[in-house]
């Protein structure tokens, strides 16, 4: 870490930008010139529809496109090309180009033979024949049917062995996890991007393809080493007509949580039924941080926070439970009700997600260009809050000659609100106010004139003051704004040597600035504020990054019986990330959002990272006969994260697959069978992928550092530095890094092998994906716990090696298929993984106090109560259960499966879809269920014997008798482990109190 104070950005960014985007508006006159390309339709022999998804390829290069909805395409080639076109489940065919600038085409269904193209890492386009790895694809065209405000939460489902949690905050990064994986690699019309997906139009996308684990991805470096998700997105038009304009609108409600904690309104804020509204910091009973464990609701009389106050007049109040004092105050007591049963529901609102899309395409013989405008606005469901989305995408291509190409694309996003809502745990939280910690004796209805009169600005209206918000006052008052602009953009120069020889020229940019602000409005409260005097803060973040490559390309047959597709190439990757943390310390006038408005010393945090990244590469298949290919790549970085000497590495990567039904006579229902099999092995060095607004602690501990932004860049861990993100008596004070850095430090490693199988049945209706891998993830670099008399809490090492084991299966199938009839297609996945622990460092066997060697890394902890040899709880003299001091193992957080069910039914125009997904066990830990029993929120505190026993409670009646045994004899002796190890002198009886 290297803390620094920055401009806003970089002059090598805003010159490197900014001739990138001039470069593109010289170029674009250019595309107005009409020159020679191949339009035409794809259609089925059987029925003549279209026939989206085709694949067609200038045999003998890797020049490609594929069908539309429409079955239409466009693409260029020269006159004495052949094109090859194949799609699943029909027969391949292969077209003379010649003169012809119009090719129309009818596949007849297929029988045994299988020739379909797809996209893999670095944009090389492969017969799916020859492919060794696990990959699989998905339409972009099907995902906007029903939309979700991020593009990837479409993906849920459909893929085996992703899994995809969407976040409930607005603008966080979805929950990635491929393979047990996350940090997965996102990859745009070739560019490997470093930022959220919110920047990225549905409209926009042509098809996602999941490269998974690290032998598909090897080529992308320690980026893919999780495997990757390549997207391409949408090009000129594929109209035979040369011009296009598209126009889709899509509009949606959005009624909120699919699920809301079920809570009681039977009783009211309070402990042991007792509560007296006083100011609502501490002056009454129980009215200041509360718990909802009060009087129960029958209409008798109590000051609340909304009760007259008669100066000068005394009202006693009076409380069942033993030992307690009447209440006395001048503020009239009045019913004790649940007016605000539901207040959740009768504050969010339904939320919109409205989308907005143009497209402009146009072909000709020697151009194609696309132009792009998307617009999605969002409503939130909290009242207050929205979100707008535009998109500019443009990709162009131009023919100079025959043999020389230029290809470009930029894509523009600005994400801009004046509000969001914050979803996680603490008082700026919907559900912590209003769910988990709010009762039902205060309506939502009655607090939207949120300020206490004559106090406008200053002071809000609630019944707490020391924890708690008012939640229209929340929403109105205490604003997030959000601005965020990115950048994504290629070009590229491809010359053809010689047919099947091509060499491109690429530089690519991706980069972002953020914007993030929070007005903290006086009276406010939060943790660690507790003057509530408002704040105003400001996260700034900007990223640059680029790549530059050098492409050299060959696919031909060199003899009859053997092809090859190779490439080989060179990176040179420039990264460079600041940015810059701002608070005031208080405010002098409330409601002037400035930091010149700051009633103490201004705070301040900076950071600085830079990281260069020098590659080289190489990818080579080699295909026998068509139907055995032997595939492999490797690939050199230089990083400057690591030491000098250990900075330079090698990750190659082998596959073999072989078509089975080429050469081997199988029954007539199994119409395709391949088998594959490869070996990966890749490193990394000190990166990450997501940072918060700076790597040290952030104050206040409300935003900033809580928020993660996509990074994938240096951690400088190994690195002796300093940090001043603290300040002591207002003061600027700093700390010593309390790792000890490593001059030997290796890059981490990662080795994985997979085997898998691609059979096709019943001419091609049905089809399997399955494959099976093992991944050794290790020596990784982690920190070993040394003795801080040393003056560090740890030393960075190599070490830490598990092993990953899992299984994935994929099954399409045409459940009906009639022309011009119904059509049922149906999609599943299913996968599983475990992973295990299987060294440590040195002689260690265990790690983190729990964990062995041997032991499952998901296995989950937590506090347990002690229990007999026969499963009973253990209570001590005053009934309550004895907890054990050491954590005990509850289960495994990840779960035994995940499947997705898809289902497409298409009538003739009509479509109708719908999908079954889930993850099916595996324990997790339910922080709300957790805290509403804490606070006596809980449904389940107001039913049964405990029901019963609150009601008793709140009279001073000690009557409930909880379940198991109580110590008559003895104490207990655990071990290291929590294990009571002296049963044996140990007596019991029935517990009775």
């Amino acid at each position: 870490m290297k803390p620094t104070s920055l401009p806003s950005s970089t002059p090598r960014s805003r010159v490197l930008y900014r001739a990138f985007v001039a470069f593109l508006v010289c170029l674009l006159p250019g595309f107005a010139a009409l020159a020679q390309t191949i339009t035409g339709r794809v259609i089925a022999a059987d029925d003549n529809q279209p026939l989206p998804g085709v694949s067609i390829l200038v045999k003998g290069t890797s020049t490609g496109t594929t069908t539309r909805a429409d079955g239409t395409y466009t693409l260029s080639a020269q006159p004495n090309s052949t094109l090859t076109y194949s799609f699943i489940g029909y027969e391949t065919q292969e077209i003379a180009v010649g003169n012809r600038s119009t090719i129309d085409i009818s596949l007849a269904a297929g029988t045994s033979t299988l020739n379909e193209v797809v996209v893999t890492a670095l944009g090389i386009k492969k017969d799916v024949r020859n492919i060794g790895t696990s990959i699989q694809t998905v339409g972009g065209d099907q995902l906007v049917k029903a939309r979700e405000p991020n593009p990837i939460n479409s993906l849920v489902g459909k893929v085996a062995g992703l899994t995809i949690g969407s976040s409930a905050e607005l603008l966080r990064r979805p929950s990635i996890v491929l393979r047990g994986n996350t940090d997965v690699l996102f990859v745009v019309d070739g560019v490997p991007i470093n930022s959220d997906t919110w920047n990225i139009s549905p409209d926009d996308i042509d098809t996602y393809t999941v490269l998974k684990g690290a032998s598909a991805s090897a080529l992308y470096g320690f980026r893919g080493k999780n495997g990757a998700i390549l997207i391409t997105t949408k090009r000129g038009s594929k109209d035979k007509r040369g011009f296009s304009v598209e126009v889709n609108t899509s509009q949606m409600a959005d009624q909120g949580f699919i699920a809301i904690p079920k809570v009681q309104d039977l009783y009211g804020p309070g402990d042991h039924g007792v509560y007296a509204y006083g100011n609502g910091k501490g002056a009454g009973y129980n009215d200041a941080d509360y718990d909802i464990w009060g009087p129960r609701f029958d209409g008798q009389l109590i000051p609340q926070y909304d009760s007259p106050v008669n100066p000068g007049q005394l009202y006693t109040t009076n409380f069942a439970f033993p030992g307690i004092k009447p209440f006395v105050s001048d503020r009239q007591p009045t019913p004790w009700t649940a007016r605000g049963k539901d207040n959740l529901g009768r504050f969010i609102q339904t939320g919109i997600l409205s989308t907005n899309n143009v497209s402009v395409s146009s072909t000709g013989e020697k151009y194609d260009l696309r132009v792009s405008l998307s617009h999605t606005y969002q409503k939130g469901i909290v009242p207050n809050t929205k979100l707008n989305t535009t998109n500019l995408n443009l990709t162009a291509g131009y023919n100079f000659t025959p043999k020389l190409r230029f290809e470009t694309g930029l894509q523009y996003n600005k994400q801009y609100t004046p509000n969001y809502p914050d979803v996680n745990y603490g008082p700026n939280s919907l559900i912590y106010n209003m769910v988990i910690w709010g009762g039902a004796d205060w309506s939502v209805d009655d607090l939207k004139n949120y300020w206490q009169p004559g106090k406008e600005g200053i002071q809000q209206i609630y019944p707490d003051y020391a924890r708690y918000n008012n939640p229209w006052f929340a929403a109105n008052e205490w604003l997030r704004g959000h601005y965020k602009t990115d950048v994504i953009g290629q070009a590229l120069m491809r010359y053809s040597i010689a047919e099947g020889f091509d060499a491109t020229l690429r530089t690519q940019v991706s980069t972002w600035n953020l914007l993030r602000t929070e007005k903290f409005p006086y009276s406010a409260t939060t943790y660690g504020r507790e003057e509530a005097m408002g704040d105003y803060r400001e996260d700034r973040r900007n990223l640059f990054d680029s790549n530059t490559e050098f492409l050299l390309k060959y696919n031909r047959k060199v003899i009859p019986s053997l092809s090859v597709n190779a490439v080989a190439g060179g990176n040179l990757r420039i990264f460079n990330f600041n940015s810059n943390y701002t608070t005031t310390d208080y405010l002098n006038v409330p409601g002037v959002y400035n930091f010149a408005n700051s009633a103490r010393p201004v705070k301040a945090l900076s950071y600085l990272s830079d990281m260069r990244v020098n590659s080289a590469f190489y990818s080579a298949d080699f295909t026998f006969r068509d139907f055995v290919t032997l595939s492999t790549t490797g690939r050199v970085d230089k990083l400057s994260t690591l030491p000098k000497g250990n900075n330079t590495f090698f990750y190659p990567s082998v596959a073999l697959s072989t078509v089975i039904s080429d050469y081997v006579q199988l029954p007539d229902a199994i119409s395709f069978l391949k088998v594959r099999g490869s070996y990966a092995n890749v490193k990394d060095g000190l990166t990450r992928s997501t940072i918060g607004s700076t790597p040290g602690g952030s104050f206040p501990l409300t935003y900033g550092d809580n928020y993660a932004s996509s990074y994938d860049g240096p951690t400088y861990q190994n690195a002796a530095v300093y940090g001043t993100p603290l300040v002591y008596n207002n003061q600027p004070s700093g700390y010593f890094t309390n790792t000890l850095n490593n001059p030997n430090i290796k890059p981490a490693a990662t080795s994985q092998y997979e085997v898998g199988l691609d059979a096709r049945f019943l001419n091609n209706r049905l089809v399997l994906d399955a494959a099976y891998f093992v991944a050794n993830d290790g020596p990784q670099i982690f920190t070993l716990p040394i003795s801080e008399a040393s003056g560090y809490t740890g030393a960075l090492q190599n070490g830490l090696r598990t092993q990953k084991r899992g299984f994935e299966v994929s099954l399409t199938g045409q459940a009906l298929k009639k022309a011009g009839g119904l059509n049922w297609d149906v999609l599943v996945n299913y996968s599983t993984f475990t992973e295990k622990l299987t060294e440590i460092y040195g002689n260690q066997q265990t790690f983190n106090t729990f964990f062995r060697v041997g032991d499952r890394v998901d296995k989950y902890y937590d506090r347990t109560f002690y229990r007999t040899q026969d499963g009973q709880l253990i209570n001590d003299a005053s009934g309550a259960p004895i907890i054990n001091p050491v954590n005990q193992y509850l289960g495994n957080l990840n779960p035994d499966f995940v499947f997705g069910l898809n289902n497409r039914f298409r009538y003739k125009d009509f479509t109708f879809s719908f999908q079954f997904d889930g993850r099916v066990g595996g324990v997790i830990a339910n922080y709300i269920q957790q805290q509403t029993f804490r606070g006596g929120r809980h449904i389940a505190t107001t039913e049964g014997a405990m029901g019963v026993a609150r009601y008793q409670d709140t009279q001073g009646i000690k009557a409930y008798v909880g379940e198991g045994v109580q110590i008559t004899s003895g104490s207990i002796k655990p071990d290291v482990d929590g294990n009571i190890t002296n049963y044996a002198e140990l007596q019991f009886a029935p517990n009775t109190t």
